[in-house]
């Protein structure tokens, strides 16, 4: 599918995979879109120009803040193609004119000349070879090509082969007067064989530079470096898609139902719905949407009207936190789309309206709409006012301005009666002077959005409805109000609707919105007629993305599932660092704005928003799961029964049948693949150490484990079902430390947690659990959230044995307290991590025994789960 995403550039329409309807989500194809004039053309307006400012000045411009960003992530060479592609491929292209796109084909260059910058050693290798080495700088160029002459509409691929060590490089392409960056790639260390795919921006002329990127001295060696042009796709898909990353905009769309999930009722494929939500009803061709922000349309009820939804349930919303009664004189001050809309609601209320905007075309369409008065500026305004209300003020003042000034909030107070009330609907400033809100005891009230339920994950995500009879006016039903009043004709919503534009041609829309200085006030995106075959499949919850990097035969051919934090940040770097092992491939998200930024930031070729699809590819054969708690084991199943290797971040499971589940299919696989749960201590430093010298204890272990976790709300999501709590998510490392340590089999598990009453204080996050295993140990774990964040390390473990007793302090030191001798330290922290990958890797490789065997693995989640049941009352001990 398509997907509108707003990057420094400007507006992109990016290829995406297309969403899947999850449990109580409504999937749907998208007929209309609308843009939000002001919010999201805002940050693309121009700066005010400075005076002699040519356009090849910003250009020199934003090249010398490419340098700055290189420079300054000398230590960071991900960072560096992030703020770099970001400015010299983005910033730059809004002064460039598009080019046509003829038909035509590639051209092999094959091999380059080459000259000599600021390397210290320099030589051709025949036949396309190079071999220099750099000198020390953080960022010089090394050596450039000759001039490369581009044919209209094609893109520069450069395909390379060789070793560089050690150290960062980068291969940039510079127009060929070396003024302005066309595009950059950071070369890592180790084996090069990869492609590189840069867009010439509309230069005949370029040129190849290879330059420092991390100072020091590197040895590049080349043994081959082939050119070739890339001619425009007939279907007019890049030939490069890496650089189409950005944030996702719209928040108010209609269309057809195409799938409903899980709990999903009272809708079914074929309906016509509106839906709302930012991050949710985006401009993209299918948008899966939680179904309390989904809305049936009447019949009968053109869709373009139905698009403008989020908008007018907006405006609904502050009309109903007004209370306008019949007969009462409301003045609305901004008069855009949401002014105009709120007049026309406030009309058909019975009140008598007067409205107030510096545009006199806005105000003029207000006034023709029906509004009995208006005034296009705060002073004409205030004396309207005084004339038409005897000097007494209007009932009620809502602000539908944006402006961070605090002028109009001040104004509303001005002109608003004794004991009336002001609603802010716009995003206004809010220093209120004191004496006339004081003086005149006036409400000032806050518009939330749609209404009740917005911004309640219980409402939105998890579709609990607020009850009828207490809660007459949710968000769904005001979405469903303001259809019915459209339907009804008492709304004309079609006379403020100005531009309907293709989405393929958003682009120069949003270019020209952005540089306009009148806006019009509605405007949709249309897509295409369902009846019409698209030129490529857009339906697909797969895609393959250009431009990616070249695959490598060897490594476990590696796909992430789940795209947030933890995955991106911490286990995608712990695999970089063992390419021998590792080759990631793509990403599994349903967030195509994190996902697709990720897959394009790594250069991958596969991202999905669905594991099917993956399951199904033979050349996949890892896959790393970071997804939420209670997604862990059904996406293990799925992935062991498909013949993958799985490595999935604790917790295995989240409950007892999961878990039964997965034995019963393990054990009855003939060959089952690698299975790893992140179980990262046991591999510490700290940990590894100790167990080597407990190898010849007589004695059983006593092991006191304190976890000062830190308090997390209780509406985060890791105390919610997803998370599945504290002792199931992460209190599972505890136990599996003890398990490593003991070397022996659970007998007996005992546990307590607090009573925390009223208080908003979880059992399982606040317990202590006692372990006795068979070779006569015990773990005693005490985990608190009630302790402070500071002053306090987070984590500390103490092991008694045969007249001994070993302190690990926060994974930074082992410590041998008889005589305080420091067995090991670290500045940093080290949880093991990266060993703990690198063993997983080599056992995947060669094909050994599980890192960690399965039945440890089944008995430390069956005892996260047997302590879950203790501490709740479940189960007797």
């Amino acid at each position: 599918m398509r997907q509108l995403l707003l990057n420094n550039a400007g507006v992109k329409v990016a290829r995406m995979p297309a969403p899947v309807a999850r449990p109580g989500e409504v999937l749907v194809r998208v007929c209309y879109s609308m843009v939000s004039v002001g919010t999201e053309v805002a940050t693309l307006r121009p700066s005010p120009p400075v005076e002699g400012e040519r356009g090849i000045d910003k250009v020199v411009a934003a090249s010398s803040l490419a340098h700055h960003y290189l420079k300054a992530a000398i230590a960071n060479p991900g960072l560096a193609v992030k703020r770099v592609k970001q400015i010299a491929q983005m910033q730059v292209v809004k002064w460039v004119p598009r080019r046509p796109r003829p038909p035509a084909a590639d051209h092999v260059l094959g091999a380059l000349s080459w000259s000599q910058d600021n390397a210290t050693s320099f030589a051709g290798k025949a036949p396309t070879g190079l071999s220099l080495t750099t000198d020390a700088s953080d960022f010089h160029y090394q050596a450039r090509s000759a001039v490369i002459r581009v044919s209209p509409g094609h893109m520069v691929a450069v395909d390379l082969k060789g070793h560089l060590s050690p150290g960062v490089m980068s291969l940039g392409m510079l127009d060929a007067g070396g003024q302005r960056w066309l595009g950059l790639s950071v070369l890592a260390a180790g084996e090069l064989d990869d492609r590189f795919i840069f867009d010439p921006q509309g230069e005949t002329e370029v040129r190849l530079v290879l330059a420092n990127a991390q100072g020091g001295i590197t040895q590049l060696e080349l043994s081959q470096v082939n050119t070739t042009l890339l001619a425009p796709d007939p279907h007019g898909t890049p030939q490069n898609e890496m650089d189409a990353a950005g944030w996702n905009l719209g928040y108010s769309a209609a269309g057809e139902v195409l799938a409903t999930g899980a709990g999903v009722t009272d809708l079914a494929p074929g309906d016509w719905v509106a839906c709302a939500g930012a991050g949710k009803a985006n401009h993209a061709d299918y948008v899966a949407v939680p179904r309390n922000l989904v809305c049936r349309v009447p019949a009968g009820l053109d869709l373009q009207i139905a698009a403008t939804t989020t908008v007018g349930t907006i405006a609904l919303q502050g009309v109903r936190r007004a209370e306008a009664a019949l007969g009462e004189t409301v003045c609305v001050i901004g008069l855009g789309l949401l002014g105009q809309i709120t007049v026309q609601l406030l009309l058909a209320s019975g009140c008598t309206v007067i409205g107030m905007d510096l545009d006199p075309l806005r105000l003029q369409r207000a006034l023709d709409a029906g509004m009995q008065q208006g005034a296009g500026s705060p002073e004409a305004l205030a004396a309207l006012v005084r004339d038409l209300t005897g000097a007494r003020g209007v009932d009620k003042t809502l602000m539908v301005a944006a402006t961070k000034s605090d002028a109009v909030i001040n104004l509303a107070m001005d002109i608003t009666r004794r004991r009336g009330a002001v609603v802010i609907v716009g995003d206004v400033g809010l220093n209120v002077q004191r004496s006339q809100f004081y003086r005149k005891e006036i409400d000032l009230l806050m518009s939330t959005s749609y209404g009740p339920g917005r911004y309640d994950p219980s409402y939105e995500e998890s579709g609990q409805d607020y009850p009828f009879a207490y809660v007459r006016w949710t968000l769904n039903r005001n979405m469903q109000s303001y259809l019915d009043l459209a339907a009804q004709g008492r709304l004309k919503i079609g006379s403020l609707i100005d531009e309907v534009v293709p989405l393929d041609q958003a682009p120069a829309l949003y270019d020209r919105l952005a540089r306009s200085a009148a806006a019009p006030l509605g405007v949709l995106l249309a897509y295409p007629d369902p009846a019409m075959p698209p030129p490529q499949p857009l339906d697909s919850s797969r895609v393959a993305l250009r431009g990616h990097r070249k695959p490598q035969q060897g490594p476990a051919q590696a796909v992430l599932v789940g795209a947030g934090a933890y995955g991106q940040s911490m286990l995608v770097p712990m695999m970089e660092r063992h390419p021998r092992h590792f080759f990631l491939r793509g990403v599994v998200s349903r967030d195509t704005v994190r996902g697709g930024n990720f897959v394009r930031e790594r250069r991958l070729d596969i991202f999905a928003t669905d594991l099917a699809p993956v399951l199904e590819d033979e050349a996949i054969n890892l896959l790393v799961i970071a997804t939420r708690h209670n997604e862990h084991a059904a996406q293990t199943l799925a992935g062991l029964q498909a013949g993958k290797h799985v490595f999935v971040e604790k917790p295995l499971a989240v409950h007892w049948e999961e878990l039964d589940q997965l034995v019963q299919a393990y054990r009855a696989l003939e060959a089952p693949p690698q299975l790893m749960v992140g179980f990262n201590r046991r591999f510490s430093p700290a940990l590894l150490q100790l167990r080597q010298i407990l190898q010849g204890r007589r004695s059983p272990l006593i092991i006191n484990y304190r976890l000062n976790g830190g308090y997390i709300p209780l509406d985060h999501w890791i105390q919610t079902a997803d998370g599945a709590g504290r002792n199931i998510g992460e209190a599972c490392h505890m136990y599996d430390v003890f398990r490593s340590l003991a070397g022996a089999p659970v007998s007996r598990i005992s546990a307590s947690s607090i009573n925390p009453g009223a208080l908003p204080y979880a059992r399982s996050d606040n317990f202590v659990a006692t372990l006795a295993y068979e070779d006569g140990s015990v773990g005693n774990l005490v985990y608190t959230a009630l302790g402070p964040k500071k002053g306090l390390p987070k984590e500390r473990i103490e092991v008694f044995c045969d007249g001994e007793a070993y302190l690990i302090d926060d994974f930074k030191s082992l410590t041998r307290c008889s005589d305080g001798e420091v067995l090991w330290k670290s500045d940093q922290a080290d949880k093991g991590h990266a060993e703990e990958m690198r063993l997983f890797g080599e056992a995947v490789a060669q094909g050994t025994d599980p890192v960690i065997a399965f039945d440890e693995i089944v008995e430390t989640t069956a005892v996260a789960l047997h302590v879950e049941d203790l501490i709740f009352g479940r189960t007797d001990a």
